[in-house]
């Protein structure tokens, strides 16, 4: 496909260009595919589709034989390559997002010490 690189974390093998597009887990009966692309896919194969960002959906696929290895899988992996590593030209004119709404107040356990209620005594019986 390309100019890519191809390393080991944890238990799993990686496939990336600029971001991981792909990973293997190899699972004692199957392999565990996990394939980054912009949508959910459908297909026999796929077992499930979590969204992991703004912009990629993880694709869990379950390959348990070799020859499974075949159309629309080869088509899935050939687009998350493909869109895995964006031209310079739209990485420039992407706006940046920003979060809208209030700001959520701070948790009591993280309030500094000024700001923590005082505890009461405790009660004589």
């Amino acid at each position: 496909m390309g100019e890519q690189r191809v390393y080991a974390s944890h238990k799993s093998i990686m496939f990336a260009r600029k971001s991981c597009y792909c990973f293997v887990r190899p699972k004692r009966s199957f392999l565990e595919v996990c394939i980054f692309l912009p949508r959910a896919v459908r297909g026999p194969q796929v077992r499930r589709s979590d969204r992991t960002s703004g912009t990629k959906v993880a694709n869990m696929l379950r390959i348990h034989h070799r020859d499974e290895v075949e159309a629309p899988i080869t088509d899935w992996l050939e687009e998350a390559f493909e869109l895995s590593a964006p031209s310079e030209r739209a990485a420039v004119g992407r706006p940046t997002r920003k979060r809208a709404g209030k700001q959520r107040p701070q948790p009591a356990h993280r309030r500094t010490p000024a700001t923590k209620r005082k505890r009461l005594p405790k009660r004589a019986k």
